[in-house]
């Protein structure tokens, strides 16, 4: 037994792809069948397994003809599919999701930082280069992507080395025991992987445009073909371009009446909070299916393999809240897995999780008393609208709490912490896991 890492790809016609694009983009198919392309604009489907590096350090990676998945630049990759693909060299080609999910993100030392969440099929992204060359200002060798969602654990506790050793001998995987939440997508990648899991393994998707299809730029009849990246690029982007200069000047403006200035840790994650609320960020909430990844064959191996006792081994990823969209699921800030993009150097010595999580809710209590009472004239924004839409809890699972805070326990009733992906709600929720150790809930008023 082994793991393997493989993928494919097969280079083809507008005609040949269309019905793949018509199933998640119905509009898109409508606007390429009325420029009728010829065969030279020819696309590049690939399919990747759950985990792997579809861009690395800004990179993109192909399958070869063995499978193996390789830089675009590798000399393995036949030549009209390198120099067909690398007008965006240092960041994707202008790309469509036909099957499953990515995520993009940041990597670092500690953590990777989710920068849009989960990308989901119908989701097009890398004109941007090649339709405003002049205005684009992200840095190479910044992002990474994978295939099906990295920022992924599970609530209950996987870290118990004799278990482990049995996923290990059972999936001939290598993995060590992870020893945080982070490093739980390294076992996770490779079980999806392995050779013994019994059924095809999970694969994500991605169509690729080659460069012919950007040597219309100056012609009207390609203008809507330009219009619908274009348009699509605005959406993903609006409220981080807006962020910066609005949301930071208004919480300049609190901060400045604050008797005691806040320590920078504590208002970056507020701050981050406030805009996870209106829609800006992602948090984290629970895997209710399998298009992030293949968490049914992971829970299986979990719970007949591992032999894992008392709780559901409930997949946790990143997800939006809609403030806009009453009843729609909680979603959750953990202190335990920081999702935050800031994290300014800390003005004191490192203090408990518990006290972190007490200067958060005061902070944010600040916030919502001047966004209610309107004092910086935000109607007609977001921000007016966030706390009159939008409820903040705080958890944690010690026995003395803060006012103001809920125990853990209390968390047991989103039902979606407690259902697998088979769609089974269990009655046991792991109140002290790692995730409910200072927790932020986000729900509707």
């Amino acid at each position: 037994m082994s793991v393997s890492f493989k993928g494919k790809s097969k280079k083809m016609t507008w005609s040949q792809v269309r019905r793949d694009v018509k199933r998640v983009s119905p509009e898109l198919t409508k606007i390429i069948d009325d420029l009728s392309p010829g065969d030279e604009h020819w696309l590049l489907k690939v399919a990747y397994p759950y985990g792997s590096q579809v861009m690395q350090k800004s990179l993109l990676t192909l399958p070869n003809s063995q499978g193996d998945i390789v830089p675009i630049t590798d000399q393995t990759i036949a030549p009209d599919i390198r120099d067909g693909l690398k007008y965006n060299l240092y960041s994707n080609p202008l790309s469509l999701i036909l099957k499953n999910s990515f995520e993009i993100y940041l990597p670092m030392k500690d953590r990777a930082l989710s920068l849009a969440g989960l990308l989901a099929e119908g989701s097009v992204f890398g004109a941007s280069r090649m339709l405003e060359p002049h205005r684009i200002e992200e840095p190479i060798f910044l992002w990474e992507m994978t295939s099906g969602a990295r920022s992924v654990f599970t609530l209950p506790r996987i870290t118990d080395e004799i278990k482990h050793t049995k996923l290990q001998k059972v999936f001939g995987i290598n993995a060590s025991v992870p020893r945080s939440l982070m490093q739980q997508f390294n076992v996770f990648r490779e079980l999806a992987n392995s050779d013994n899991i019994g059924k095809e393994p999970w694969q994500g998707e991605i169509l690729y445009f080659s460069e012919s299809w950007f040597k219309h730029l100056n012609d009207k009849a390609w203008q809507t073909f330009y219009d619908y990246f274009h348009h699509s690029r605005e959406g993903i982007t609006s409220s981080w371009r807006v962020q910066p200069i609005y949301h930071n000047l208004i919480f300049s403006l609190i901060l400045s009446e604050y008797e005691s200035r806040p320590n920078a840790y504590i208002m970056d994650i507020a701050q981050y909070l406030i805009n996870m609320g209106v829609g800006t960020f992602t948090g984290l909430g629970p895997a209710l299916n399998t298009l992030s990844g293949p968490w049914d064959i992971i829970q299986t191996a979990y719970c007949d393999v591992y032999d894992i006792k008392n709780y559901p081994p409930v997949i946790i990823q990143p997800q939006f809240f809609n403030m806009r969209e009453p009843g729609s699921s909680p979603v959750y800030y953990s202190l335990q897995f920081p999702c935050a993009i800031e994290f300014k150097p800390s003005t004191r010595k490192k203090v408990s999780i518990i006290t972190d999580l007490h200067e958060i809710r005061s902070l944010m209590r600040r916030y919502e008393r001047d966004f209610l009472a309107d004092k910086y004239n935000l109607g007609g924004t977001s921000l007016y609208e966030l706390f009159r839409k939008v409820q903040y809890d705080y958890f944690h699972s010690a026995s003395d709490l803060h006012e103001g805070m809920l125990s853990s326990t209390e968390m047991a009733s989103d039902v979606g912490l407690r259902t697998t992906v088979d769609g089974v709600v269990h009655d046991e929720f792991p109140a002290s896991c790692l995730f409910s150790r200072g927790c932020i809930r986000l729900t509707h008023l």
